[in-house]
């Protein structure tokens, strides 16, 4: 009787699951919503290079590895083996197979034998995801509620698809997404026959499963071969291709990941949300930079060098392509884990290339512009060279190729809408402070910046002036956001605005050239490259020799590269051109042949507004017809100051005396030509030892040169616009540059007379608050005056 009770509530619970099922068919789909699988999926995230390599694979937010792909992301061989072992009825069930629930209650619980299992999919995903707990009854009877829930509103392929997004692969492993690449290497798509066989059979005992523990791979291949023999009825293999898939495998190890380019990982995973992340990086590249980059650090050892960083970046699409943070991730006494191309540090001279680009664009000079490499007073603030040497004249390029601190401030102090403050802050450069407390020391490197940042900025050089930011993700040649068109007459050709981001195309070409005259340094590689590549680069030194940096554009590729320490002790070996450079330059050849793409980076444009002019070679202006000897150099029509010379001028001067005439009287006086150097140059000629042919002394009944021949002196000290802040025993120092035909100046404070100077000397006024107009009169008559203003 007791045994009758017994069956008889047993048969009471299969019919309440056997009617259950219909009922709930019908009513869900109206009772409930739209099921979300991945509402709360805590997802790792996955790294891989530009052509599939993984770089990195992170644990989700609970320390488990599990990656989401999309069921077409999959082998199909891998759906093939786990629905022919889970559960081969899939496509023709509703989320519960009677059968096989009726084949296990008959083998299970009537005749008492051993338990079979009788989930679907679907009732695996509804335990999975929900996380029940299926060994109670309550939790058995919830489960296929749930799946009929699932099947009901759910199409097949996204049933499996969520499965095998959920499914447990031994360890803290989860979803064929993760396994593949922890176990193989290789993404879900990739997976062999013989490997999804192995991996189908893990997600129904994965703890005795387990591929990282010898014997989990003993009864994994076990179960495998079992599998393989069902797979070899559903889907006929040759023998041989039968036999290959009975051997042994190998498995990988959640300690093998790898762990490529970490700081580009990092800063990536910041960026991106969970799931596989298709990078930018060139993982050959990448490789390559790193093994060179530790050959030269272990060659520098004797000069105390064991920290760099390394930016490489393809231009046209502002791709990362390799990426290094420092020289060892790993290494705590360099504090390795800080990234360099993310610190803010100082960049030396890195930054006059944009200097000179902005005083290009605000027609302050042009490529072969005259400027004085001479002392000079900024107010309180005199800069000097590195070398702590005067060069004199010399050309825009000259000084900036030689990196002649002088004139790269002059120019900063002469930069108006926008000012270098204001550029730096439109495209992207954060300064931290006014503008007032950095100064004309912009122009040195007085400010922090990252390599990231430099690299975006000399990117525009070759980019038509275009501002761009890094761009991380790997992307098709069909995109154009990261594929723009070089077709310049597209270009928004950025304006003098403050507000107005990147330069003139024409300012950007010209910066480029004049870099690329500077000389590549040549080493047995790049030699074997090419001969003699042309390359635009520039160094940097930062103060107290913390910094030492260069950056260049070549071919196709913007190269940045920094030597230092992290934390901010100085080295007087690390001078840009002397540790920088050299490491600069050896790793130009692993960005393979760029000659095709090098011609491009430096050709001009028709559509760009330049044209090469005849310039008179000592004063690079236009030639008068005085000027013995002549040169090409670029100009912007419209905005490059460019200006007949007058240097070269004509003297009359008395055949039978020699003596200056007050003008031509021929057949009585000849014309001969001489150089009329401003006042500070020919001082500074005079200085080095050069003897200028000046012109004779005027006769008698002639006392001095037509005021219309001569140039008005220009005030070079105290500088306009700025105001000046008087302090104890420190004068303000006055000077102006006079014509060559000056001899005397004089200067006034309004109706004040200050003093008197020759050409070439200062005048020290102690000047006190107030507001002035201060003027310079040369004894031709000439006159130059600026508002003054004293704090």
């Amino acid at each position: 009787m007791r045994l009758l009770k017994k069956v008889s509530l047993k048969f009471h619970w299969l019919l309440m699951l056997l009617l259950m099922p219909p009922l709930l068919w019908f009513a869900l789909p109206w009772l409930t919503p739209m099921p979300d699988l991945y509402r709360n999926y805590a997802g790792s995230q996955a790294f891989f290079a530009q052509d599939g390599e993984l770089l990195a694979l992170r644990p989700a937010t609970d320390e488990r590895y599990r990656l989401r792909l999309a069921l077409t992301e999959m082998a199909p061989a891998v759906q093939q083996a786990t629905l022919l072992y889970e559960d081969q009825r899939f496509y023709q069930h509703f989320g519960l197979d009677i059968t096989a629930l009726g084949r296990a209650f008959w083998q299970g619980v009537v005749k008492g034998g051993r338990r079979q299992g009788a989930s679907t999919i679907s009732m695996q995903l509804a335990r999975l995801h929900y996380g029940l707990n299926s060994q109670t009854v309550a939790g058995k009877l919830q489960q296929i509620a749930l799946a009929l829930y699932l099947e009901r509103h759910l199409s097949k392929a996204q049933i499996l698809e969520g499965y095998l997004n959920y499914a447990p692969y031994g360890a803290n492993v989860e979803s064929i997404g993760a396994a593949s690449l922890i176990y193989f290497d290789k993404a879900a798509a990739e997976l062999s026959t013989a490997e999804a066989l192995a991996l189908a059979v893990i997600p129904q005992n994965p703890l005795q499963r387990n591929p990282e523990r010898s014997r989990g791979q003993q009864q994994l291949q076990a179960a495998r071969l079992r599998l393989l023999q069902s797979y070899q009825q559903a889907y006929p293999l040759a023998p041989t291709e039968q036999q290959r898939l009975s051997l042994p495998l190998s498995f990988n190890s959640r300690r093998d990941l790898p762990f490529v380019a970490p700081h580009f990982v990092q800063a990536l995973a910041r960026q991106q949300p969970a799931g596989p992340v298709y990078s930018s990086l060139d993982w050959q590249l990448q490789q390559q930079v790193s093994q060179r980059l530790q050959a030269y650090l272990r060659q520098q050892q004797r000069l105390g060098l064991n920290n760099a960083s390394v930016l490489v970046v393809h231009r046209p699409s502002m791709q990362i392509k390799a990426y290094i943070g420092s020289a060892d991730f790993f290494n705590a006494s360099i504090a390795g884990q800080v990234d360099g191309t993310t610190a803010a540090r100082s960049p030396g001279s890195a930054l006059k290339p944009f200097v000179f680009a902005l005083a290009l664009q605000q027609g302050i000079i042009h490529p072969k512009s005259l400027l004085k490499d001479l002392p000079q007073r900024f107010g309180l603030f005199s800069p000097e060279n590195f070398d702590r040497r005067f060069r004199g004249p010399i050309t825009a390029t000259e000084a900036l190729v030689q990196s002649r601190n002088v004139p790269a401030v002059t120019l900063q102090a002469q930069l108006q809408q926008p000012d270098f403050y204001q550029w730096l802050s439109t495209n992207d450069v954060p300064l931290a402070q006014t503008a007032e407390h950095y100064g004309l020391a912009l122009a040195l490197g007085g400010m922090e910046i990252s390599m990231q940042q430099l690299v975006s900025l000399y990117a525009m050089l070759g980019n038509q002036g275009r501002y761009q930011p890094l761009q991380w993700l790997a992307t098709t040649a069909n995109d154009e956001q990261y594929h723009p068109k070089a077709d310049t007459a597209q270009l928004t050709v950025p304006s003098n605005d403050a507000g107005q981001r990147g330069l003139l195309p024409e300012a950007a070409f010209l910066t480029l050239q004049m870099l690329a005259a500077q000389p590549a340094l040549q080493n047995e590689r790049l030699t074997a490259l090419a001969t003699a590549p042309k390359v635009a680069w520039k160094t940097g030194t930062s103060y107290a020799y913390r910094d030492a940096w260069t950056l260049g554009l070549y071919g196709d590729y913007v190269l940045a590269v920094w030597l230092g320490n992290f934390d901010g002790s100085s080295n007087p070996n690390l001078i840009g051109r002397n540790v920088a450079a050299p490491l600069f330059f050896s790793l130009l050849p692993l960005l393979g042949e760029q000659q095709q793409a090098n011609q491009q980076l430096f050709a001009q444009s028709e559509q760009l507004n330049l044209r090469e002019v005849a310039l008179c070679r000592q004063s690079y202006q236009l030639p008068n017809q005085f000027c013995p000897e002549t040169e090409t150099g670029w100009v912007i029509p419209g905005i490059s100051p460019v200006a007949v010379s007058d240097l070269h001028r004509p003297v009359p001067v008395y055949r039978q005396s020699g003596l200056r005439a007050c003008q031509h009287q021929p057949p009585l006086t000849e014309l001969k030509v001489f150089e009329f150097w401003p006042s500070d140059i020919a001082a500074l000629y005079q200085q080095a030892g050069i003897s200028l042919r000046q012109p004779p002394a005027y006769a008698e009944n002639c006392q001095q040169l037509a005021q219309s021949q001569a140039q008005p002196p220009q005030i070079v000290s105290p500088q306009p616009h700025l105001t000046y802040l008087p302090q104890a025993e420190q004068p303000l120092a006055l000077q102006a540059r006079f014509d060559g035909a000056a001899k005397q100046g004089y200067w006034f404070a309004g109706s004040r007379f200050l003093g008197a100077v020759k050409p070439g000397e200062t005048l020290f006024w102690p000047a006190t608050t107030g507001r002035y107009q201060l003027r310079v009169q040369d004894d031709l008559g000439n006159v130059s005056e600026i508002q003054l203003n004293v704090e």
